[in-house]
């Protein structure tokens, strides 16, 4: 800040500040004999994974604590945490207008590059987001089975034929 005098200029100014002020610090003993507690930083996917829950439902005492105080301190969180739920209510019951969900998004002040990237990609196919929204069907088996069979051939490449293929994708069904 532009200050050239010495450390004990600055050191005798400061000990005159408190002692007209009566205000009192813990000398270095002092501030060592107090444990610092630890907090271990959360993962993004345990933070991604925690805030759509409730902080009732984490486990983890010390993962509750952390979440809870992030919730405190930052404001933006909240608002994440409230749009994340939101979406996840209207998966659950099948009810809720994702066109409104993905205009609050889109007009939030608030800086949500995650969302805003999940909302425009979910906006650019809004029809299969409304049908699998409303109705009770799911490709879901149908992912299983393709996965599946990739992983098949996955582990034949380069070894055999196509037909050694079709038999060990038509046996693996089976069993």
């Amino acid at each position: 800040m532009g200050y050239t005098g010495g450390n004990t200029q600055a050191n005798q100014y400061i000990s005159f500040l408190k002692k007209t002020n009566g205000t009192t610090a813990l000398n270095y003993v002092e501030q060592r004999r107090q444990p610092i507690p630890y907090i271990k930083r959360l993962s993004s996917r345990k933070l991604a994974k925690y805030i759509g829950h409730s902080l009732n439902h984490i486990e983890n005492v010390d993962d509750r604590s952390y979440m809870q105080v992030l919730f405190e301190n930052m404001p933006i969180l909240k608002r994440v945490r409230k749009l994340v739920k939101r979406f996840k209510n209207m998966l659950r019951t099948g009810e809720g207008q994702i066109q409104e969900w993905i205009k609050s998004i889109e007009d939030s002040k608030d800086k949500l590059p995650g969302l805003k990237t999940f909302a425009k990609g979910l906006k650019r196919d809004i029809k299969a987001v409304q049908n699998a929204i409303q109705l009770r069907w799911s490709n879901g088996p149908v992912e299983g089975h393709v996965n599946r069979i990739k992983s098949i051939k996955r582990q034949m490449y380069g070894r055999a034929s196509f037909e050694l293929l079709r038999r060990k994708v038509l046996l693996s069904q089976s069993g």
